[in-house]
């Protein structure tokens, strides 16, 4: 007799609760108890990306993850080609301030990283510490980062490398980048989502996501964490951004754009001794 073996995805978690912004409701979530951990995913993604990391965190920790507006379980921005790395960086004080008004430590990937930067930057008494994941708001803005930023600001390219271009920038297949790429593939059809990614790869143009210079007012404890085989953010600018924040710490790992997912045994083991010297 044949064996059937069903697909036990887990359910989707509900939201802790909705923080009500410019840009519409975002969800978020909140787990554990202690000092708070702000995680912060990348363009197209949502805060499931970090399920590897969070039941160690968890133990230590109050960890608040969310989605970005347009992204999971929040409300897209109107309209959606409204949406921007710069305005959802803009709205996280506040939010930092409801959720944790004593501030917390932030670690961010991609966009994610460049809002914790940004928040380190403007709010440095909400930041307790940061690690910095294959963080955007570093490129310099050469023909190469200008093109590519270019096309993908275009609706149709952005839609027409939907799926091919996560699944480029994850090097390592396990059962956590598998969930990843399947959530961003379930995205694909979602209304304003096309609109929502390709808005923000052109806010990546904007010069107010241009940190390159500014980063070295970061006063907040600094882990960078990288991704060696990282095609989307050069593995370079981190030695750069280690070279500019005072006191930083700098850890390579050999993965792609998102190593915490793609290997997060290596990940926590630099992550969180650091986390436990803040």
């Amino acid at each position: 007799m044949e064996t059937v073996l069903e697909n036990k995805t887990a359910p989707q978690k509900l939201p802790s609760g909705y923080y009500t912004s410019k840009l519409g409701r975002i969800a978020y979530w909140i787990e554990g108890k202690g000092k708070a951990i702000f995680l912060l995913h990348s363009a197209g993604h949502d805060h499931n990306d970090f399920e590897s990391i969070l039941p160690s965190l968890s133990e230590k920790y109050k960890v608040i993850s969310l989605d970005w507006p347009g992204h999971g379980l929040s409300e897209n921005p109107q309209p959606a080609t409204s949406a921007s790395a710069v305005e959802y960086a803009e709205i996280l004080p506040d939010l930092v301030q409801q959720l944790a008004p004593e501030g917390g430590i932030f670690i961010g990937n991609s966009l994610g990283g460049f809002a914790s930067m940004n928040l380190a930057l403007k709010k440095p008494e909400l930041v307790k510490g940061l690690v910095i994941v294959d963080s955007g708001g570093l490129n310099d803005p050469d023909w190469i980062t200008k093109s590519f930023a270019g096309l993908k600001s275009k609706v149709w390219f952005t839609g027409l490398v939907w799926n091919f271009f996560p699944n480029h920038y994850i090097k390592i297949r396990n059962k956590y980048t598998e969930s990843i790429l399947s959530r961003i593939k379930e995205r694909e059809n979602v209304e304003g989502a096309q609109e929502v990614n390709a808005s923000i790869w052109k806010s990546f143009l904007d010069e107010r996501h241009d940190l390159r210079e500014k980063v070295s007012q970061i006063q907040a404890p600094t882990l960078i964490v990288w991704g060696e085989y990282d095609p989307v953010i050069d593995p370079k600018l981190a030695l750069r951004l280690h070279e500019k924040v005072k006191g930083s710490k700098l850890a390579y790992l050999k993965t792609g754009h998102v190593p915490f997912a793609e290997n997060p045994k290596e990940f926590l083991k630099v992550a969180l001794p650091f986390l436990d010297s803040i």
